[in-house]
């Protein structure tokens, strides 16, 4: 029954901006220009509004103001323009209420980071897809973001469990739950039409051998996410600093050796990207 419940509460959700996912199939597709992609986006007001706001921030520190949509595709190219536009629909998700003692701004903080270091692993083991990665990595625990506001009881009660026994989030839930934030994040991603790829790595970022194909992005990512809370950023909920699954070195060819330099990225990189979208830290 409860996953009935789940599918139901997900499909009352909306969907990402429509522009959002056109944007991601064109993406993908060999033969789409920059024209192409910016009619697209000049579509949609609101998001093109957005875009260029991102696009003439400070992070990038363009001399000149970009006001056309165009230019800033051939600047960025496509893959950080598909980023930043899911990006800033996703973060709408996230609120900045504090509720029962947790601040769910500190959830975003937390995807924030550990979107950064899976994009920063992805560097230094020649990973094609950066950009994907930093999707991933933002998107692990949107799970949690479904459960608090639509299951908010039971996530109060994992969030007290963790706490209480000194446990992980993921301990606590599937001590007391029948489901977890992993399978309400693949539902969701599935909901809005996200690449299989994306659905996968949310879906199995705590067991990574468990992505089949993708398993190296939901081991970078699963990674990543240990890093972020090595780093203190944000909260995923807990304060426990969880096991890293001993399979995820081999899958992802990383030396431990770089840890320490992929840290000291990940603290230079994350006030930029908060800067970027204007959260306050």
């Amino acid at each position: 029954m409860i996953y009935e419940e789940i599918i139901r509460q997900i499909n009352d959700l909306p969907t990402l901006p429509e522009v959002v996912l056109r944007v991601a199939e064109m993406v993908n597709n060999p033969r789409t220009s920059a024209k192409d992609l910016g009619k697209v986006i000049a579509h949609d007001q609101v998001q093109t509004a957005r875009l260029l706001k991102l696009v003439n921030s400070s992070y990038y520190g363009f001399p000149q103001e970009i006001s056309k949509i165009t230019t800033a595709i051939v600047i960025l190219g496509f893959n950080s323009i598909k980023q930043l536009l899911l990006s800033s629909a996703v973060f709408e998700m996230f609120g900045h209420e504090k509720i029962d003692g947790f601040q769910r701004i500190d959830l975003l903080r937390h995807a924030i980071g550990t979107a950064i270091a899976s994009r920063i692993i992805g560097r230094y083991v020649g990973h094609p897809e950066l950009e994907e990665l930093f999707v991933a990595g933002l998107l692990h625990d949107i799970g949690k973001v479904v459960m608090d506001r639509y299951f908010h009881e039971e996530f109060v009660a994992v969030l007290e469990r963790s706490a209480d026994e000194n446990i992980t989030f993921h301990t606590a839930e599937r001590d007391l739950l029948e489901y977890d934030h992993t399978l309400v994040g693949q539902m969701l991603a599935s909901h809005w039409r996200l690449p299989d790829k994306l659905v996968k790595t949310i879906e199995n970022h705590h067991p990574p051998a468990s992505a089949g194909r993708y398993s190296r992005e939901a081991a970078i990512v699963h990674l990543a996410d240990i890093l972020a809370r090595a780093k203190q950023i944000g909260s995923g909920g807990d304060n426990v600093m969880p096991e890293l699954d001993p399979w995820s070195w081999e899958i992802i060819a990383l030396n431990p050796q770089k840890l320490e330099p992929i840290l000291q990225q990940l603290e230079e990189e994350y006030p930029q990207v908060v800067s970027l979208f204007e959260l306050e830290e």
